[in-house]
């Protein structure tokens, strides 16, 4: 069987993505499936008749965005081909054939749960993102459990209008509002603490931070972050499982899938236990869209090639980068790491190309960057 794939120019480069191309990879080796990768600038102009020939005419589509994803729902729809979505949630009439989402409700009501279990009942929810349908999901209903306890939604919520410094200096003059927050992502978590360490407010002791994600970089800063996981690479798997049931449906089949995350608790909630026990059912109300890059904001790009980077590296790879940030010499790290300096400039290139830094001087600054968000 073919499955061809596309990824958001925007999405494609993360880690989030990469985690979710490789479910997909594994379940298709897996079932002896062929991958058919689609170049996100040129599909619209692609031959799919000669693609597809006898198979189905069925894609998988990954990304967040709310402008760029149903053009590409409009675009295959009027082809005739069906299409399964991984991470996207459409508020559209016209729906692809199959989805794969995270269970972002289960999740942020998870979150909201645990806080209010451990005391912290003046949430802020800090980062959305009007541009990602994860975070409309996550605004929707925390809105609504706000209006449940009585309170206005919109003094609680910060929004990430392309600039994560600029969200932040709105929600500083609130801090004291506030005794816990729920990040959009654990990038905007990441440079939350930073900044609330610069103006010396405590985590968890003022506030408890928590954030959804998995990612390496949460569980480097201190403290480490409290996250709803994502489990991008599961969610990869059952768009190729979807993908294969959809094959043998007729056309007006389609299939929904809700991936459930869970919490890792860490020292950004004092450890605090989960109490909650088992969760009420809950439901999403309407969708309203923005059209906000998340990936442009300067701070967000440095944060997700920080953890792109630092998912790339071993022990030996640590060292180094703590060598270069200390202004060790190669011969010196020849000693200390027991290495050649050719295999010392080898594993230099190959982190300056992972943090896409041409210039040795490009990534000291991107080091000194990781170091001053508390990352390395």
């Amino acid at each position: 069987m073919l499955i061809p794939v596309l990824t958001e120019p925007n999405f494609r480069s993360y880690l989030w993505a990469k985690q979710t191309l490789a479910g997909i990879s594994q379940e298709a080796a897996r079932r002896k499936y062929k991958l058919f990768s689609l170049d996100a600038e040129s599909y619209e102009t692609f031959d799919y008749d000669a693609l597809f020939g006898a198979e189905r005419r069925m894609v998988i589509v990954i990304g967040t965005s709310v402008t760029w994803m149903p053009k590409a729902l409009d675009f295959f729809s009027r082809r005739n081909i069906d299409s399964v979505f991984i991470s996207f949630d459409p508020s559209e009439t016209t729906l692809p054939a199959g989805m794969v989402r995270m269970d972002y409700v289960y999740a942020i009501h998870h979150l909201i749960c645990y806080l209010k279990a451990c005391g912290r009942k003046q949430i802020a929810l800090y980062g959305y993102n009007k541009n990602s349908s994860a975070d409309n999901i996550k605004m929707r209903f925390f809105r609504n459990q706000c209006r449940r306890d009585g309170v206005d939604p919109e003094t609680r919520i910060f929004y990430n209008n392309g600039s994560l410094p600029d969200c932040y200096a709105v929600f500083r003059k609130e801090i004291p509002r506030f005794d816990a927050v729920i990040c959009a992502n654990d990038i905007a978590a990441v440079s939350l603490l930073s900044f609330l360490k610069q103006d010396q407010v405590s985590v968890p002791e003022q506030l408890f931070l928590t954030a959804f994600g998995d990612s390496i970089i949460a569980e480097r800063v201190d403290p480490p972050l409290t996250i709803a996981t994502l489990d991008h690479h599961e969610m990869g798997r059952q768009a190729v499982i979807q993908f294969a049931s959809l094959n043998r449906q007729p056309p007006t089949a389609s299939i929904s899938v809700r991936v459930r995350s869970h919490l890792i608790i860490r020292e950004s909630t004092a450890r605090m236990p989960d109490r909650t026990g088992t969760l009420p059912p809950v439901s999403e109300d309407d969708a309203f869209t923005g059209n906000i890059d998340f990936y442009s904001d300067p701070e967000a790009e440095r944060l997700l090639r920080a953890e792109t980077l630092l998912s790339a590296c071993d022990k030996t790879d640590l060292q180094f980068l703590g060598g270069l940030l200390a202004g060790l010499s190669m011969e010196a790290m020849e000693k200390k790491l027991f290495l050649t300096t050719s295999a010392l400039q080898y594993r230099k290139r190959r982190l300056m190309n992972t943090a896409e830094c041409a210039h040795t001087s490009d990534f000291l600054d991107f080091l000194r960057f990781c170091r001053s968000k508390g990352i390395l």
